[in-house]
């Protein structure tokens, strides 16, 4: 069972800031309350010491941008959380489209709210 689980998440429909996530329970939080250090300006100017700090956690193409999360609880079944973690990756050809065609597609709903209901509200206006 898992009790609790917190960290911070990189999703495709808001590529540009830090997911972050908590569950206790069964209640679950996700917000954002940052960009990731890629995007900041200490990341590429300043000294070798203050641009090494910020790309610490750096990996080629994608910068700090990943999933780190830790789940707390008793008699968890590594395996079935793994797999359902692993269903909530993007599949080959999402992955493909990269970061233009995840905000085209997917949209941001931290920055700009739900895109289904952005499209049905574009589809009423077409209608008149």
């Amino acid at each position: 069972h898992v009790l609790r689980s917190k960290g911070f998440i990189w999703t495709a429909h808001s590529h540009d800031l830090v997911g972050n996530f908590h569950t206790a329970g069964n209640a679950l939080t996700m917000d954002t309350t940052d960009h990731w250090n890629v995007l900041k300006p200490q990341a590429w100017i300043g000294t070798e010491s203050e641009k090494a700090a910020m790309r610490r956690d750096f990996v080629e193409h994608w910068g700090d941008r990943r999933q780190e999360i830790v789940f707390i609880g008793h008699d968890m079944r590594h395996f079935a959380v793994q797999e359902i973690l692993d269903e909530c990756l993007l599949d080959d050809d999402e992955f493909e489209l990269g970061v233009d065609g995840w905000k085209a597609t997917m949209g941001d709903v931290f920055l700009h709210g739900d895109m289904e209901e952005d499209s049905s509200e574009d589809e009423m206006e077409e209608e008149k």
